[in-house]
């Protein structure tokens, strides 16, 4: 199950992208990180005033969550009335791999990607709710997914970002990358890496696709290649802003402006996979 993000968003999204990451990443990346020089600063960290405000825009979305819950995040043929719920759980911040890291332009592992505010369901359900800053500086709403990981998993130590990619989740704990779950197990093993190790791994993953690129240039978008049985769980699919279930495979994201997760960051499309629940 994947959400696709429109170009219009991506053209926005390059004008953050600096101009010496638009190169070709094979004819200048920089030296691999040590241990002793990957930054632990989160490029874009946002301020509690802006974790304020991204929450009071969520919870302004709570008719939008009913109806989440209320099709359990599925395409409704029908308007359907939405179910209790409360937006009121804790709101983190999602950081993603840092494209500049990949390409050894940055010391700095992960960057600010959005906020995510907890929702729960009358019948249990959680979902998350992903705020992003609009061209105005307004925080708005922009994504709608289930479950919790965001939470369970931002709380946690360090500095912990997603390689959303394959769905993994990392935290930077005393120079070392770590997984916190499966996929990320999957990725580097139970015991971590160094982060000179990853960096090394998400070049070879991703360094032919980043901007500047001949895949990049070709009109390639989406995934690097990586299959939905390759990506490991993923998420059930969002609602817009309007409360319609975006639908499977081929639904465009008009609303996800202000997003800067890594693949829109890389110059591609972004995928949602479905996540287990």
């Amino acid at each position: 199950m994947k959400l696709i993000a429109t170009a219009a968003v991506l053209t926005a999204l390059f004008l953050s992208v600096p101009a010496a990451a638009m190169a070709d990443p094979g004819a200048s990346a920089g030296a691999p990180v040590s241990g002793s020089s990957v930054q632990a600063a989160v490029p874009g960290a946002p301020s509690p005033d802006d974790v304020a405000a991204a929450k009071a825009a969520a919870a302004g979305a709570r008719d939008t969550v009913g109806r989440f819950f209320a099709t359990k995040g599925r395409q409704a043929k029908t308007q359907v009335a939405p179910m209790a719920a409360q937006v009121d759980g804790p709101t983190v911040a999602v950081n993603d791999l840092n494209p500049d890291f990949v390409s050894g332009r940055s010391p700095q592992i992960a960057r600010f990607s959005f906020l995510a505010t907890q929702a729960n369901a009358s019948d249990g359900q959680t979902a998350s709710v992903w705020t992003t800053r609009a061209p105005s500086g307004a925080w708005v709403v922009s994504n709608i997914a289930s479950g919790a990981d965001e939470q369970r998993y931002g709380a946690q130590a360090g500095v912990v970002f997603r390689e959303p990619q394959i769905n993994a989740w990392y935290a930077l704990r005393d120079g070392r990358v770590m997984p916190l779950n499966p996929e990320a197990v999957q990725s580097i093993g139970a015991a971590g890496v160094a982060p000179a190790d990853y960096q090394r791994l998400t070049r070879q993953r991703y360094a032919a696709k980043l901007p500047g690129s001949a895949y990049a240039r070709d009109g390639y978008a989406g995934g690097y290649g990586i299959s939905p049985q390759a990506a490991g769980h993923g998420r059930t699919p969002g609602v817009s802003a309007h409360g319609r279930a975006t639908q499977a495979d081929t639904t465009l994201l008009p609303w996800t402006a202000g997003g800067a997760t890594l693949v829109l960051a890389f110059g591609v499309m972004a995928f949602l996979r479905r996540r287990a629940t």
